[in-house]
């Protein structure tokens, strides 16, 4: 029996790993919340959402680097 090392399966298998990753990062992150200091640190793009729950109200990333969150007043939060 002859051992195949690279499977044709697997170079469908890692493009469609990768992708359902890269989807389920972002959903859970549309779902996200927790106190101020808990703010996502990492996997964080402009627009980036997360209910902040000491101050009561949703924020966004306005910028990456360095993290900048803000209100929907355009308010740093």
């Amino acid at each position: 029996m002859a051992i195949i090392n690279n499977p044709p399966f697997l170079e469908i298998a890692r493009p469609l790993f990768t992708w359902f990753t890269q989807v389920y990062t972002i959903c859970f992150a549309i779902q996200e919340s927790g106190v101020t200091a808990d703010r996502p640190t990492k996997s964080v793009w402009l627009g980036r959402r997360y209910y902040d729950t000491t101050l009561n109200k949703p924020v966004y990333v306005s910028s990456v680097n360095p993290i900048v969150w803000r209100d929907a007043a355009g308010v740093i939060a």
